[in-house]
């Protein structure tokens, strides 16, 4: 007696997109690698195959990173706090799935010749910024200042920044946007830092749709790639140098891998120990984005913007105690 085809049909269907439902197109932002380490990392080492995943990771480009979510080329995305608030406000419905620094890195660099010993000085000065989102934090630190990004002698201006500290150089900016894990090695300079005007917010965090969550089995793979995604980060920081020449590749620059493995020492001040987002620090992420008032980041204060559940299913108490202990919330 022949057996019937379709069962075997079905099968090889359910099989395949069993297999797709495994896959997970991540598209990171940079631009420096070593901002993207951890997810590298994991790649090279095999951590996402062993939680039985097909990760592509798209590498930053000149594109924000939810034009990739909301393009339908990403299923997930690394982007700062403020960018994604704004982004959910405008009416893109992306959601904060976990949180992987915990600590912010954004700082302003500037030429003490200019005046500028604290952010008490920066008033009627120009400061360089990166925008494309990440102009976010830098003006709601201002409207803490009571600053306002209007050109005037009673304000600051901003200007489009130049790759690396040329605008300083060029002295076309008393200050420029840095980050704590990439400073400039220059004497002269003063780095201001957001967190002693309690201006701080947080960055880089993992974000899908609203309408992903809604797929079967999406909260346990996405947890399975925060869980290795971490786990490379863990490695990433520990062993930098290691690290940093895994993610250049072979024969690298030896200025260039110096370079990568710096940052990477630098990061491990900022990691999250599990992904799982710190609700206060979330909620003062808002309060800072809410301040100013008319000039304010966020208009409303968002709804549904995140959710723990992948995160507390992602950090198992074996896998939180291997993490090591939670860093200290946001001042």
């Amino acid at each position: 007696m022949t057996k019937s085809l379709i069962p075997a049909a079905m099968l090889l269907v359910l099989t395949a997109l069993a297999a797709r439902a495994e896959e997970l197109t991540v598209q990171l932002r940079g631009p420096a690698l070593a901002e993207s380490a951890g997810f590298l990392v994991a790649e090279a080492r095999g951590y996402y195959a062993e939680e039985g995943l097909t990760v592509r990771l798209r590498p930053a480009d000149d594109a924000p990173p939810f034009e990739a979510l909301a393009r339908g080329e990403a299923d997930l995305a690394v982007e700062w706090m403020p960018a994604a608030l704004v982004a959910r406000e405008n009416g893109l419905p992306v959601v904060n799935v976990a949180q992987v620094f915990a600590r912010p890195a954004l700082r302003l660099t500037c030429l003490r010749e200019t005046g500028v010993t604290g952010a008490a000085d920066l008033r009627g000065k120009t400061i360089g910024n990166w925008f494309d989102g990440t102009e976010y934090p830098l003006l709601a630190w201002l409207n803490r200042l009571g600053l306002e990004a209007d050109d005037s002698l009673s304000g600051v201006a901003l200007l489009g920044q130049w790759p690396g500290a040329e605008m300083l150089r060029q002295k076309q900016a008393a200050c420029i946007s840095t980050l704590s894990y990439d400073p400039v090695p220059d004497e002269g300079l003063v780095e201001l830092d957001p967190q002693d005007q309690g201006a701080a917010v947080l960055e880089d965090g993992l974000y899908v749709l609203s309408g992903t969550l809604a797929a079967p089995e999406a909260e346990a793979r996405l947890a399975r790639f925060l869980r290795a995604s971490m786990r490379g980060w863990r490695e990433a920081v520990t062993r930098p140098e290691d690290s940093a020449r895994l993610i250049l590749g072979p024969d690298p620059d030896p200025g260039a891998l110096q370079r990568q493995a710096g940052m990477l020492r630098r990061i491990g001040g900022l990691l999250s120990a599990t992904g799982v987002l710190d609700e206060a620090d979330y909620h003062r992420t808002v309060e800072n984005l809410r301040a100013g008032g008319p000039r304010s980041v966020l208009r409303r204060d968002p709804q549904g913007a995140f959710t723990r559940a992948v995160s507390n299913r992602a950090a198992l108490p074996e896998a939180a105690a291997a993490n090591g202990p939670d860093l200290p919330p946001l001042r």
